[in-house]
């Protein structure tokens, strides 16, 4: 493995480890209020795309990474609409 290898595995690493802390803070919390549902969106569908082309390049590490950055990026979304819905029957409840 040459330097550029090991820097974009690191890199990979820090970017899939990124999505941690917010579904930790979302399933502690149980609320979404503070992220907007298209960042988590945008971000599955560029994270996809890469796993697209990981896959094209049979790269494993870009392919895998960006995989698990995808399903992160889904798990985002769908806590993120799960709890907005949850608040708003909550808001509608007399």
């Amino acid at each position: 493995m040459d330097l550029y290898s090991g820097i974009g595995i690191f890199g990979s690493l820090l970017l899939a480890g990124a999505f941690l802390p917010q579904c930790y803070r979302l399933l502690k919390r149980k609320s979404a209020k503070d992220i907007s549902l298209y960042y988590p969106l945008v971000l599955s569908v560029g994270s996809f795309c890469l796993t697209v082309y990981g896959y094209g390049i049979r790269d494993v590490i870009v392919f895998t990474l960006n995989l698990y950055a995808t399903f992160c990026n889904v798990e985002l979304m769908l806590l993120k609409i799960y709890y907005d819905r949850k608040e708003m029957a909550a808001a509608r409840q007399p």
